[in-house]
């Protein structure tokens, strides 16, 4: 049955719904803020010879080294939900928002300060209006899985190939499509919201880490929309 099914019952918990779904957003807005501070710690430790910058320096698979962590951290919650307990499940999501402040704190050593505000801007316009359309719609998403996923593993192939192939890294089509991709995501991800609401009554556990990795999936999306927004206004200001 899809999850979507099961929206629109229990009018009388619509309370206790939206404190759910504010629970997710202050998870996602809280990571997001921690890798804010990391990213401007470390893009100032990059001028001062601080220990990041040391770390970074100090190998050439360092950043290598941090993506491997992230993955493991998003394959933990995913297959770890059910065994995890809250505060474990927690700690591994702020950990992942940590690690992606450390990335990002070189960003402003590839693009202008400026053009990074305008997409964190447009970024957050994009991946509000899509989080309400995901939440009011009454078109289920779910039967779009498919192309999205699809659509996604897709943008993951040409993103590696890009790695070894200069047309495809200079071309502004791929930034494109993981923009509508993961606008795409976004609504869906806020659609399941609601079903992780009504699966897990009574397991308040297992409700909690849905709400985890829930502001995980919300968080994944705008950090995508806003590198995809951000290349587009990078190579545009080049031009």
């Amino acid at each position: 049955m899809s999850e979507f099914n099961n929206y629109n019952v229990y009018e009388a918990s619509g309370e206790s719904l939206r404190t759910y779904i504010n629970k997710v957003f202050i998870k996602m807005a809280s990571a997001l803020a921690l890798t804010t501070v990391i990213a401007f710690l470390g893009y100032r430790s990059f001028f001062s010879g601080g220990l990041l910058f040391r770390f970074v320096t100090g190998s050439s698979f360092a950043f290598y080294g941090l993506m491997i962590v992230q993955i493991g951290v998003v394959l933990a919650l995913s297959f770890g939900l059910r065994k995890l307990s809250p505060t474990a499940a927690n700690i591994l999501f702020y950990v992942y928002a940590a690690i992606t402040g450390v990335t990002f704190s070189v960003l402003p050593l590839v693009f202008d300060i400026s053009t990074i505000f305008t997409a964190f801007l447009f970024a957050a316009v994009l991946f509000a209006s899509c989080a309400i359309i995901g939440y009011t719609t009454n078109v289920d998403l779910s039967r779009f899985r498919g192309l999205m996923l699809g659509g996604l593993v897709a943008l993951v192939i040409t993103s590696l190939l890009s790695l070894f192939i200069p047309i495809l890294r200079d071309n502004l089509m791929i930034s494109y499509l993981g923009l509508a991709i993961f606008l795409a995501l976004t609504a869906w991800d806020m659609q399941k919201i609601r079903a992780y609401y009504y699966a897990t009554e009574g397991t308040s556990a297992m409700r909690a880490n849905l709400a985890t990795y829930a502001a995980l999936d919300l968080y994944l999306d705008f950090i995508n929309i806003f590198l995809r927004v951000l290349q587009i206004l990078g190579r545009n200001s080049k031009n």
